[in-house]
């Protein structure tokens, strides 16, 4: 129990901005970022990793999508909860009183920017298609994140019909 690990534990560095990206690349194992930020300012990151003697291909990045498995109706239920989620780390990260992040998140914040880079729907194809783009632009691990309220209907959807479509061969 108080034996250190044998090999090194790898500190991904969250970010989601340019100067940060550049900064977790230069000091961190690892990234923990939004599709967005990744697809805006990896190449910072990368940078950064590579000018402090790393290679940011060894190194793992994790992106959280959220998916919603359902309709626009319940994409938009779900983005109610996550209103302030694109503003969190740009206009929201000062404001100490939860009930005025969501005042200031729910005047200030349209639902279709909530769910600008969600994937959204009840067919698998949507789903796959959007992790393997992640997984395509450099991404190693996807943080699935279910905004909804019915979590088991959405392990279940990606256990059975999105999941089989990465499984790597024994």
């Amino acid at each position: 129990m108080y034996d250190p690990p044998t090999t090194s534990i790898p500190l991904l560095t969250a970010a989601n901005g340019k100067k940060s990206m550049r900064l977790a690349g230069q000091y961190g194992d690892g990234l923990v970022t939004d599709p967005l930020s990744w697809l805006q300012h990896k190449s910072e990151w990368r940078e950064a990793a590579r000018a402090a003697g790393k290679n940011p291909d060894q190194m793992p990045v994790l992106v959280e999508q959220y998916v919603v498995v359902g309709d626009r109706h319940a994409a938009d239920q779900a983005a109610e909860f996550w209103r302030f989620g694109p503003r969190a780390f740009k206009t929201l990260y000062n404001v100490r009183s939860p009930t005025e992040i969501q005042q200031k998140a729910d005047a200030g914040t349209p639902l279709p920017e909530v769910q600008k880079s969600w994937a959204i729907g009840t067919d698998p194809a949507v789903h796959i298609d959007k992790m393997r783009q992640l997984f395509d632009s450099g991404v190693s691990i996807v943080n699935v994140h279910s905004g909804q309220p019915d979590q088991a209907r959405v392990i279940d959807f990606f256990a059975q019909r999105v999941l089989p479509a990465f499984k790597q061969p024994a």
